[in-house]
């Protein structure tokens, strides 16, 4: 019941903020991640999945992390991690690694050994310059002996090893690696120095003497670990940076002292990179990454079409606020844009009975572009097609019919052509620059369009002796007189072959000073 209520007290001690500590701390801990492993692989290929040898070192990670053991531990036989700041071998990170066979992790901030017993192919395992102490070495000695396979082991640095001299005399206990050797059966070498038979009865005789040498070793080394911190946490000041390491500030040999260079190193790394990748040139997009961008600017375009649509439709009162993407302008026309500033042209087409015409518009698409990034949607007034993600919209001279409209790319040239039957074929354009005729054989005939509006056109006779096409020219008066509001943009024809390209006829005075046509 106590338990109880001193959780509800610590629950609304925390939502009142008083006193309350966090669970987790803020900054995550650096650990292997998918870009990483990666960036190391490139001697498979990039191939994750299928690593046998993985170089870690140097990276400033604080954990193995889950990734590694998920994507490759079942086939990694050779893992390196010296040079980190490891501060503890997980087990629940390790067990994945079934494979392994090498593991390095000298140069870290390891205090025991945990984690290796389910790895039943360990043959070498390197914890040089590490933290294992007294009070934590029979543990760490459980742990090993549950591996079979072990053959070779490094605990050169360790406090428990002492520290060696230039002669064979020791600082530290003497009796370890004697403590070692008896209670590992199956290790061949230690420090890379090899264990004979002598060395191994010898030691087993010894070792009882050598386990309670190591209790009360273990026993002494807690007291002392209690008073360094008492004492430091009298001397730590809340207004000093614990990742920060003056110059002239000695540097001692142990966890702390290695994290805080380790994070000064991290991040000037971090700096380095992110000043490097932003004077880096963006990298170019894939054909993957175009059509994803081209479909999400269709969809947009669309959507506002339809909205435009709906509110044409819907005839409700009141006035509309407008937007920046809206299809029609205040006066209810298409707003007309080209964002790629892609060229484009418009030709008409009539049947010889006259019962039939199709407005053809050409755009000037480039030649290799994917079709899959080319979208059409043709309206009875206007036409939106999209061209990676670039928006052209254009209101067609004449009405035509959008259900019987047929779009298709020019092989030779890789041009966009939409054909578009007229709704009413007699209707005369005023702007564009020459017609063709479909009867067979005479189908370079021409019309002349005249300044009458209610559609009267007469026919000049054709020519018997060439079978060209013909082309009259009209002049910005004309267009005036008739009023049109959306005048064509007039461009020169864009005829590559001169033999294709239709013959000219001798023009009067009157029409020298007329603009090129439409094509």
């Amino acid at each position: 019941m106590e338990s109880a209520s001193s959780l509800h007290n610590a629950t609304d001690k925390g939502e009142r903020g008083e006193n309350f500590t966090p669970m987790f701390p803020q900054e995550s801990k650096r650990i292997v991640t998918l870009a990483l492993l990666r960036k190391r692989s490139e001697h498979n290929e990039g191939l994750v999945s299928s690593l046998e040898e993985l170089a870690l070192h140097q990276e400033e990670l604080q954990s193995i992390g889950p990734v590694l053991g998920r994507t490759c531990g079942k086939t990694l036989k050779i893992l390196l991690l010296q040079n980190n700041v490891i501060e503890r071998m997980v087990p629940s990170e390790l067990k994945l690694f079934r494979s392994l066979e090498y593991l390095n992790l000298a140069l870290n901030n390891i205090t025991k050994v945990e984690g290796v017993s389910s790895m039943e192919w360990l043959r070498k395992l390197d914890l040089t310059l590490n933290f294992i102490d007294f009070d934590s070495l029979e543990e760490s000695t459980n742990e090993l002996s549950e591996c079979r396979s072990l053959e070779e082991l490094f605990l050169l640095g360790n406090p428990c090893m002492g520290i060696s001299n230039d002669g064979d005399d020791q600082i530290g206990w003497k009796g370890c690696r004697a403590y070692i050797v008896a209670r590992l059966s199956n290790l061949k070498y230690l420090d890379g120095k090899e264990i004979k038979r002598s060395e191994r009865i010898l030691a087993t005789q010894q070792l009882p003497t050598l386990t309670s040498d190591l209790h009360s070793l273990a026993e002494s080394r807690k007291q002392d670990r209690q008073i360094q911190y008492r004492a430091k946490g009298l001397n730590t000041g809340k207004g000093n940076d614990s990742n920060y390491i003056s110059d002239d500030a000695p540097t001692h040999h142990n966890p702390e002292t290695r994290t805080k260079i380790s994070n000064e190193s991290y991040q000037q790394k971090h700096a380095k990179e992110k000043q490097e990748s932003a004077n880096r040139a963006p990298e170019l997009k894939g054909e993957k990454e175009w059509e994803e961008d081209h479909f999400s600017t269709v969809m947009k375009v669309r959507k506002c079409e339809e909205r435009d649509r709906e509110w044409e439709s819907s005839n409700l009162p009141g006035i509309r606020h407008r937007q920046d993407d809206d299809v029609t302008r205040q006066d209810g026309g298409i707003k007309q844009c080209n964002h790629g500033k892609y060229q484009f042209w418009f030709e008409e087409e009539y049947a010889t009975d006259r019962k039939s015409s199709n407005l053809i518009m050409r755009v000037a698409t480039p030649k290799y572009l994917s079709t899959s990034l080319i979208d059409v949607d043709i309206h009875p007034t206007y036409v939106s097609v999209i061209i990676k993600s670039k928006v052209l919209r254009v209101v067609l001279p004449v009405e035509v019919l959008p259900d019987r409209s047929v779009a298709r790319r020019i092989t030779a040239s890789g041009h966009l052509e939409l054909t578009m039957p007229e709704v009413r074929p007699s209707q005369v354009m005023i702007g564009l620059a020459h017609v063709t005729y479909l009867n067979g054989r005479n189908r370079h005939a021409t019309k002349k369009v005249g300044s009458d509006h209610t559609g009267s056109a007469e026919c000049t006779s054709i020519n018997e002796n060439k079978c060209h096409q013909k082309r009259e020219r009209l002049g910005e008066s004309l267009m005036k007189a008739a009023g049109v509001v959306d005048s064509l943009k007039i461009v020169q024809s864009q005829c590559s072959d001169a033999k294709s390209a239709p013959s000219r006829c001798d023009h009067s005075d009157e029409d020298e000073d007329d603009p090129p046509p439409l094509i």
